[in-house]
């Protein structure tokens, strides 16, 4: 798979997800993705970003100001 912005090569890797909701700000830790060798842009696929929709309505349930989430565990 090739980089739509610099045409590098996209490899394996894994990311830190960052969202922030109304009160709380969630960061999810190694999230599988694709990452440009070249310029660093991530894409995540969409299987990848069905989890993560999953584990921040999670997030919004609860009451706290900042949600750390590891992906593989949660």
């Amino acid at each position: 798979m090739k980089c739509c912005y610099c045409k590098g090569d996209m490899t394996n890797s894994t990311a830190t997800y960052f969202t922030e909701l109304e009160n709380t700000i969630v960061i999810i830790k190694n999230v599988p993705c694709f990452r440009c060798s070249q310029c660093g842009e991530v894409i995540y696929p969409a299987p990848v970003l069905e989890r993560v929709e999953n584990i921040i309505d999670r997030c919004r349930e609860t009451l706290t100001e900042i949600a750390v989430v590891n992906y593989s565990a949660a």
